[in-house]
C-alpha cells in the first residue's frame, strides 16, 4: 500500500521538531516531511540546515531512519522561475547536501513552469539532476501546470510533486479540465509523478482535514493504482485547520481509500 507521511509544521500545540517527529511515529505514519527552514516562532517549526552541526545531523538521521520515506520541503523563498534559475540552483545546493546528510529520499521545490517549454530550462534542470544524483535523492517540482515540460526533459531525478489540494483552488481548477479531472492528470503523469501532497479544500481554504472538502481522493487512489505508483505521499495539514485527531482520521481514511482502490 502507498506509504503515507506527515508534514511537520505544528501538531496541536506542539512546535518542537523532535516532539513532532515522535508524535508522527506514534500516530502510525509511514513517512515524514519537514521544511528546511526555521519556521515562524509560535506558529510552525522546521529544521534550519545552518543550525544543524554534524552531531545534530547524525541524531536526526537516526531518528528518520525508522520511516519508510522522508521528505524535505525547500524553503518557500526558493521558487524556481525562468528568471530565478541560477540563484535558485545556488540556494538549493546546501539543501541537497542537507538531504544527503540526513538520508532524505525526496526534496520538494516550488516552481512556476509557465515559460519552461524553451531550451533555457533544460541546462539548469540537468545540472539540478546531477546535484540530486550526488545527494542520492529525487527533486520533485511542486507545480500546477507545465507538466509536459518535466516529461520532455526526461531527467531521472527531476519529477513532479502533485499538490492535489492546490489543483482544486478556484483560480487553478481549470488546469484539471484538459485531463478530465485529477485522476486523468495522474494517469497522464505516469512515472513522472514521484510524490504527492494530500490535503482537502473547499476551493478557497485549503490544507484541511482529509474528507472534509471537495478533493476526490477515491479518484486519486484509483489513478495511483492504475499507474502502479510505488512512492510515498505526504499529508500536509494546516495545524490551525486540522487537529491532531483530524490528522489521525485523515491517515485512516487514506489507508482505507488506497486499500479499496487495490492497495497501490
Amino acid at each position: 500500500m502507498t506509504a503515507i507521511g506527515n508534514m511537520l509544521w505544528r501538531i496541536g500545540d506542539i512546535l518542537d521538531f523532535d516532539e513532532q517527529l515522535a508524535w508522527t511515529r506514534e500516530a502510525g505514519f509511514d513517512g515524514v516531511g519537514f521544511h528546511a527552514a526555521p519556521g515562524t516562532p509560535g506558529q510552525w517549526r522546521g529544521l534550519e540546515p545552518t543550525e544543524c552541526d554534524s552531531a545534530r545531523r547524525t541524531v536526526v538521521r537516526e531518528a528518520l531512519s525508522s520511516f519508510a520515506f522522508t521528505e524535505i520541503h525547500a524553503p518557500f523563498r526558493i521558487h524556481l522561475t525562468g528568471d530565478s534559475l541560477p540563484a535558485g540552483l545556488e540556494e538549493l545546493a546546501p539543501i541537497l547536501q542537507f538531504a544527503a546528510d540526513l538520508g532524505v529520499s525526496v526534496v520538494t521545490v516550488h516552481a512556476d513552469l509557465t515559460d519552461a517549454e524553451g531550451p533555457a530550462w533544460l541546462g539548469p534542470m540537468a545540472e539540478l539532476d546531477g546535484l540530486a544524483a550526488e545527494a542520492r535523492t529525487i527533486v520533485v517540482l511542486e507545480i500546477v501546470e507545465g507538466f509536459e515540460a518535466v516529461q520532455g526533459w526526461e531527467l531521472d531525478r527531476i519529477r513532479v510533486n502533485l499538490d492535489v489540494g492546490h489543483m482544486y483552488d478556484q483560480a487553478r481548477v481549470q488546469c484539471l479540465a484538459p485531463y478530465g479531472g485529477i485522476g486523468g492528470l495522474i494517469r497522464h503523469l505516469g512515472p513522472t509523478l514521484a510524490h504527492l501532497h494530500l490535503h482537502d479544500t473547499d476551493g478557497v481554504t485549503d490544507h484541511c482535514e482529509i474528507g472534509t472538502g471537495i478533493v476526490d481522493f477515491e479518484a486519486i487512489a484509483a489513478a495511483l493504482s492504475a499507474i502502479e505508483y510505488r512512492r510515498g505521499v505526504t499529508m500536509e495539514m494546516n495545524p490551525t485547520r486540522c487537529s491532531p485527531d483530524g490528522m489521525r482520521r485523515g491517515l485512516a481514511r487514506l489507508r482505507t481509500v488506497f486499500s479499496e482502490a487495490g492497495g497501490s
